[in-house]
């Protein structure tokens, strides 16, 4: 069993000490309503605090009026948010969890919007958000400043233990201190450190005259923002050797990486699978070697033994495990507990947490259902009446299913027609850099044990077997069959599927074309497995852009891993017929066709259709049934475990 000799010691940050080196990172929810905190907001970090994290770090809240990120922002540059942060105290501070607020500016990086006025130290625009940003007047400036530090008075009288200036992801101060996007002249500008780093300085004395030499205040910052505008590591080492001997009045440094400014550094800001764990790591520990406060550091420390490492040595002194504890809120007091077996493992999928807040809704957790919902289902009950329950199918759907009514007390069984469970996830655990989307299967695996499902493998389920199992209630979770378009020359032999290709059953030739229907993963994915075959690969998508479905920074990764593999990639072209060794496609606006000749393998990635024969056989004989996930109508894996877990709650 993994010893845990730094995890869950004190460390003192600053005149505050945090229980133990746990840290969820400032992160945004989208559980913000009229620029106020919500009682979402409020459960969701009262249920991190009681799985037992150390320090919890509440989301950009905006200092200004100009400092709004996105429609979700919190606005604490009013007092109307004292009461929230009140609140906030109230929940996390009755299980020994401190917390602290980010103090928050984006500068130029903001969403655009029909009310956004980005500003800047210049007028230098970023290629993500393509908005040219209105360069602040020094009255402006000062404004702003202010502004950081009458917020941090408002945390302070909300009862809360800290803040923390935001200068990571290329966000305001660190705009003002690179010397590529700051171009002024005057005594915030330059190529003087001083000169530029003095909107960090006014900041840290305002809010150090507002607050007290008693509360913590801290900086969190990258490491290396990643694109040629920002600051590289060596230039942020420069930056606080001087911000720790120079200026003073920090508490600690908070160190992640990335940028906001581009597609590609941005990636970096919540990274995705397959980036290696812990991977700025190494970037801390030299760091810390120079710097006289505590050093905390966040990016894929999704494990505790990992975290336990990372702490022993020596590279930084807290640990930040934010979608570690979105996907489990528990994993602290589990690991404590030393019940490491039970610990629901982040995946890196990326898809419900900062997928969700991208597309402006509340986030939540692919293989967490309860994160975000915590109101409804932080405490799952018992039934009131335990049933005999029959489950078919052992995909992601049917498994979290099983999972939630055996632990609400249902004799659950769970039917598979293959050797395996798993689903499609089988399949998507062989595409190139998504082998750890699979440990989706692991951790349900490990939970259907737990709770000592009966899952009865290579069992065709007929009528006949329900009928004379006679179960309670019967949940078809059957998944999806690939969907063939109606397309002449569809017959053909040399016409195959995603599935066919993923699972070996057909063996492509060796000039490969992917015909891409719905630009999710399937399509990518089985183009970069044929390149690893050796295939001379085109994917051709009707999308408007490859990759279209994917979460924004997975697609990022993947995207780059199809220009480096040198694969063929054009877009808006859908397929229209296959010939003998020649497949066409047309233009989605006009209709002009795209041929490719000599081609030995044509491969559809079209999308799923249900698979639903047996509840048909039986709705007509067993009074309650239901249908969940790909068998209901195909879509992705969270709305399969999200309809699997919120069935299985309401039996």
């Amino acid at each position: 069993m993994a010893e845990f000799n730094h995890l869950f010691t004190p460390k003192k940050i600053g005149a505050l000490w945090i229980k133990n080196r746990i840290l969820s990172t400032g992160h945004m929810t989208s559980y913000v309503r009229d620029g106020i905190p919500t009682d979402r907001l409020i459960a969701y970090h009262k249920e991190r605090a009681k799985g037992g994290a150390g320090l919890i770090i509440v989301e950009a809240n905006a200092v200004h009026p100009t400092a709004f990120f996105t429609a979700d922002t919190i606005c604490a540059f009013k007092d109307e948010v004292i009461p929230y942060y009140k609140k906030l105290a109230e929940a996390v501070h009755p299980y020994g969890t401190k917390m602290f607020v980010q103090l928050f500016h984006p500068g130029r990086e903001v969403f655009p919007s029909g009310t956004s006025v980005a500003v800047a130290p210049s007028a230098v625009p970023a290629d993500r958000f393509r908005i040219i940003p209105k360069a602040l007047e020094i009255e402006e400036i000062r404004d702003i400043i202010k502004g950081y530090a009458d917020t941090a008075a408002r945390v302070k009288t909300g009862g809360l233990d800290g803040v923390e200036i935001v200068a990571s992801h290329g966000y305001l101060p660190s705009q003002f201190w690179s010397p590529r996007l700051n171009l002024r002249n005057d005594i915030y500008g330059g190529q003087n450190i001083e000169n530029r780093l003095r909107f960090l300085k006014e900041i840290v004395e305002n809010v150090r005259e507002r607050v007290g030499s008693e509360f913590v205040v801290g900086l969190r910052l990258s490491v290396d923002d990643l694109e040629d505008e920002g600051a590289e590591y060596g230039e942020i080492q420069e930056i606080l050797q001087y911000i720790d001997k120079q200026m003073g009045g920090l508490d600690y440094f908070n160190l992640t990486g990335g940028s906001s400014a581009t597609y590609a550094s941005s990636a970096f800001i919540v990274p995705p699978a397959p980036v290696p764990p812990a991977h700025f790591a190494s970037h801390a520990a030299k760091i810390r070697e120079q710097v006289s406060v505590p050093i905390f550091v966040a990016g894929r420390i999704n494990d505790p033994v990992i975290a336990e490492n990372v702490l022993a040595n020596g590279q930084t002194d807290m640990v930040g495990m934010t979608r570690a504890m979105i996907c489990d809120p528990h994993m602290p007091n589990k690991a404590l507990r030393g019940d490491l077996e039970r610990i629901r493992v982040c995946i890196g999928c990326d898809q419900a947490c900062i997928g969700h807040m991208q597309m402006d809704i509340p986030i939540s957790c692919l293989q967490n259902p309860v994160t975000g919902r915590e109101l409804q289902f932080a405490e799952m009950p018992m039934a009131e009446k335990i049933k005999n329950i029959a489950i078919i199918g052992g995909g992601p759907a049917g498994m979290k299913s099983a999972v939630i009514a055996a632990e609400r007390g249902h004799r659950v069984t769970l039917f598979e027609q293959s050797d395996e469970l798993g689903g499609q996830v089988k399949m998507a655990r062989k595409v190139p850099g998504r082998e750890e989307f699979g440990e989706l299967v692991s951790n349900l695996k490990r939970e259907l044990d737990y709770y000592r499902v009966d899952v009865r493998l290579n069992t065709t389920v007929t009528k006949e077997l329900i009928l004379e199992m006679n179960p309670d209630e019967v949940i078809i979770a059957t998944g999806g069959k690939p969907y063939i378009p109606h397309v002449e020359g569809i017959d053909l032999p040399h016409v195959v599927t995603a599935w066919d290709i993923l699972t070996r059953r057909k063996e492509p030739g060796k000039k490969v074309v992917v015909a891409d229907w719905k630009g999710d993963m399937t399509g990518v994915g089985v183009a970069l497995y044929l390149k690893e075959l050796g295939c001379d690969v085109e994917l051709v998508t009707s999308c408007y852009q490859v990759g279209h479905s994917i979460q924004e920074k997975v697609r990022t990764f993947t995207l780059t891993q199809l220009f480096l593999k040198e694969i063929e990639m054009t877009s808006q072209y859908k397929l229209s017929k296959a010939g003998p060794n020649s497949v066409t496609f047309s233009n989605i606006y006009t209709g002009q066709e795209l041929k490719r000749e000599n081609v030995d393998t044509l491969v559809l990635a079209y999308g799923l259709l249900q698979e639903n024969d047996l509840f048909h056989e039986l709705k007509e004989h067993v009074p309650h049934i239901y249908r969940i996930g790909d068998s209901l109508i195909p879509r992705t894996v969270e709305e399969a475990v999200l309809e699997g877990f919120e069935l299985a709650a309401s039996l």
